[in-house]
């Protein structure tokens, strides 16, 4: 740690189009790394998109623009590390937008990190999750993913975060080839409790997990 760490900011979104949530990230990125403000966390669900990360390869959507539009899904391209994924309104996710010379210089310790914070939060349901050497986000086993992380980090300061599947919507994903791993399951918490939670009970717990997690007080 280079320095007394900042306060954290906090919004809650709710559900926002992803290019919308994309351009506020953007804009609280250049005051964070300008010094204008302290670290920032959005939290929200998304309108049904693709995004298409730096890795994303023409065979890993397997479906048309057509048939992607007849989903309710849009398709978008974006700067962060990765291939292609999903998010929509059955997921949690979580934007942070924080300045690792605050915390840590150190892009692995970042990424596990972000897994901590799911792992936690599924702890609190009841599941546990585990990571899979060589590959990101959290898994239940080799086969089954629940959270996906994939970022950006400039100037170090980070962009992009993780979304934790809370609702089923494995549907979604058969329209492209998750990350670029293959033939994986996608899970939920609602297909793994007895009683599932909301998304925004979900959002809440990993506001908590991830303030506790990078050491902030608030």
């Amino acid at each position: 740690m280079d320095q007394e760490r900042p306060t954290l900011e906090v919004y809650d979104l709710g559900r926002i189009d992803f290019v919308k949530a994309l351009d506020l990230q953007r804009q609280y990125h250049r005051r964070v790394i300008d010094g204008a403000q302290d670290d920032v966390l959005l939290v929200c669900s998304h309108e049904p998109v693709i995004t298409c990360g730096t890795s994303t390869l023409d065979e890993h959507i397997y479906s048309s623009a057509d048939e992607i539009t007849q989903s309710g899904a849009s398709v978008v391209k974006v700067e962060r590390g990765g291939s292609v994924t999903y998010h929509g309104p059955e997921q949690a996710i979580i934007y942070p937008i924080i300045n690792l010379h605050h915390h840590r210089t150190d892009v692995g310790w970042y990424m596990r990190s972000l897994e901590e914070v799911a792992i936690r939060t599924l702890s609190s349901y009841g599941i546990s999750g585990i990571r899979v050497p060589g590959k990101t986000g959290v898994w239940l086993d080799e086969n089954s993913k629940i959270a996906f992380s994939g970022v950006r980090i400039s100037r170090w300061c980070t962009l992009h975060g993780l979304s934790l599947t809370v609702l089923p919507c494995a549907d979604k994903f058969r329209l492209i080839n998750p990350c670029g791993l293959g033939d994986i399951t996608i899970t939920s918490i609602a297909e793994r409790t007895s009683s599932p939670p909301s998304v925004q009970d979900v959002s809440a717990r990993l506001m908590t997990d991830f303030v506790e997690v990078f050491g902030y007080v608030r």
